[in-house]
């Protein structure tokens, strides 16, 4: 048994011996045995039949054989047959061969390394594609477009193609309108597609409008995809502006479209913007933004839907559509429902704050008239400092040069709010009108969270006012705005106000501060105040404050913008049919600055004692 063995081993030894004696002949005798000058004018036969170009080789056909054989041409240029302009220029292109297929006068080539390729695309005036429409490549994507879709096709060439890799590569594009050629540089990566038959991907990196971009893309049915078939991709781009994955259907006919799955981020839309060579300052301003939708595409639009998008810290979900018709303004409409959003982020998002632009001394008026937009807006919380909405149902209009945004309902202060801003031909940085309407409203409230100074009403009420501007929107004050305003409250308190301090130092026939009549304050059943602004001046057409038993009135300017104030008014009894007046009614002058003005009676103004 051991003997036996052992002589198994020995025929066992002796045979590897002989394999690897033929072997090495095979590999030392293949190459005398191979016609260089045949494989090098194939591999050019090879090149010109995939690519319908003309080749033209600068250097003779260099040969390795360790540790596979490989055949390398020197200064290739890929020109056109018809006007001979340059398609393409290579310094280098080496590409693996099969030893039998040399021995015999037919190498079959694949898995090419291209070093420093420059490739030209482009269109001419009218439409036609710079490289011709022939070729391996292109006769098999003609026979798979004619043959019905998802049937094997049996008359197509298994032709094989393996990895070609790409070094220090560039593409140029060629520019319709006579400017310099669109380039990306640096292109490194590789194409792996084994057969026309097999699957395809590739992974590629360059330099794309300045930015190091890293793409790949694989499909299991590359040649359907080209066709203008139906097909299953996979890609993924990522670059500093954004990164963008998609997995779905794709179809590149004349009726393309998308359907799938995507995901998009991008630390800034601005960056972003400016890396596509495009400026819309409406939204530039945003900040970090990702989206993850199912996206379906038909023509010129595209579908959102499942939509989760992160604005920011705010995050929304719902459905998009977005339109880019090629003649016309891009569209975007749709809904959004957010958590909680920060209203005055987003809304600042479309205009620089005060200070973020004060070099600019022109109007930017572009964005009302580079897109159009039709947005419903939902949000549990909306917050706008120092306030918060709940509940909040508002839409967002850009269209014909006109841009508004509505808020249709929300809850403010225990009651409702409502509004509308809408913006001039100048848009936000050119000013433009604020209308809200505030019903059941918490008054003392809002005078609380603006810390606001002197006596104010406190309770509950409505208020509707009207105010335009022709300021920056964002970047404008109280003092900046012309319109009118109308408060309406019900039972509430004139908070520091001491009504019986006040009529005892009136009653004095002296001047005073009214800060000696301001520890206290005034209830009353009802109040009715209406005012006209225009620019830091509001005029008090009319401002009534009934109490349970006296009525105190007041009109005249309020020159807010300085702070100072010039008002007229009377503290008399409230009328009522079954009680008489009974205490003459005490007039009054208020002048200086707010909120400590000096109280000056009538009677010292005109020379009279008050009646007693």
């Amino acid at each position: 048994m051991t003997l036996s063995r052992f002589i198994q081993s020995r025929h066992l030894v002796r045979g590897t011996l002989v394999v690897l004696v033929l072997f090495a002949a095979v590999r030392i005798g293949f190459p005398f045995l191979i016609q260089t000058d045949t494989v090098g004018k194939e591999i050019e036969r090879t090149l010109e039949a995939w690519t319908g170009a003309d080749v033209e080789i600068g250097q003779e056909a260099a040969f390795s054989f360790w540790p596979y054989p490989r055949v390398t041409l020197g200064n290739v240029r890929m020109v056109d047959a018809a006007d001979r302009s340059e398609l393409a220029h290579v310094d280098a292109i080496s590409a693996s061969f099969d030893l039998f297929g040399a021995v015999r006068g037919k190498p079959v080539f694949s898995d090419f390394d291209l070093m420093r390729p420059t490739i030209r695309v482009g269109w001419d005036a009218d439409g036609v594609f710079n490289w011709r429409h022939s070729g391996w490549l292109m006769q098999a994507i003609d026979a798979t477009k004619s043959a019905p879709e998802g049937q094997a096709i049996p008359e197509l060439p298994d032709e094989r193609i393996g990895t070609i890799n790409v070094l220090d590569g560039v593409i140029e594009v060629t520019q319709g309108d006579g400017t310099a050629p669109y380039r990306i540089s640096d292109i490194n990566g590789n194409i792996g597609w084994p057969a026309l038959r097999r699957p395809l991907d590739l992974a590629l990196s360059g330099v794309v409008n300045g930015e190091m971009t890293r793409w790949t893309f694989d499909s299991d049915h590359p040649l359907a995809l080209l066709a203008g078939h139906n097909a299953n991709v996979r890609t993924n781009l990522s670059a500093d502006p954004t990164t963008m994955n998609f997995e779905g259907i794709a179809n590149l006919s004349s009726n393309a479209f998308i359907a799938g799955n995507m995901t998009l981020s991008t630390p800034s839309l601005g960056h972003l913007l400016a890396w596509q060579g495009k400026d819309i300052p409406s939204v530039g301003n945003l900040g970090h933004i990702t989206a993850e939708a199912k996206v379906t595409t038909a023509g010129y639009t595209a579908k959102l839907e499942d939509l989760k998008l992160t604005l920011d810290n705010a995050r929304a979900t719902g459905v998009l559509d977005v339109n880019m018709p090629p003649d016309g303004l891009p569209q975007v409409g749709g809904t959004l429902a957010f958590d909680r959003i920060d209203l005055h982020a987003f809304l600042t998002a479309f205009s620089p704050l005060p200070g973020a632009d004060q070099a600019t001394t022109g109007i930017d008026t572009a964005f009302i008239h580079q897109f159009g937009m039709d947005l419903r807006l939902s949000a549990k919380s909306a917050d706008f400092s120092p306030f918060s909405l709940q509940d909040l149902a508002a839409g967002m209009r850009i269209e014909n040069g006109r841009a508004s945004f509505d808020i249709g309902d929300s809850q403010f202060m225990d009651g409702r709010l409502t509004g509308r801003i809408a913006l001039t031909e100048q848009g936000f940085r050119g000013g433009g009108r604020l209308q809200m309407s505030l019903s059941n409203v918490d008054i003392g409230a809002i005078v609380n969270t603006l810390a606001l100074p002197g006596p104010l009403p406190a309770g509950r009420g409505s208020a509707d006012f009207e105010l335009s501007t022709d300021r920056p929107l964002w970047a404008t004050t109280a003092s900046d705005m012309s319109g009118h305003f109308r408060l309406a409250m019900g039972p509430g308190t004139l908070t520091h106000f001491n009504r019986q301090a006040f009529e005892e130092r009136a009653a004095k026939n002296a001047f005073f501060n009214f800060s000696e009549a301001s520890n206290g304050s005034f209830d009353f059943v009802r109040a009715d105040v209406e005012a006209r602004l225009d620019r830091g001046l509001a005029e008090l057409t009319k401002a009534q404050i009934e109490g349970n038993e006296k009525l105190l009135t007041l009109s005249g300017m309020i020159p807010y913008r300085s702070g100072s104030v010039a008002l007229a008014g009377t503290l008399a009894d409230r009328q009522q049919a079954e009680t008489p007046v009974v205490t003459p009614a005490i007039s009054f002058f208020v002048g200086g600055s707010w909120p400590e003005p000096v109280i000056s009676p009538i009677s010292i103004l005109t020379g009279q004692q008050p009646r007693q």
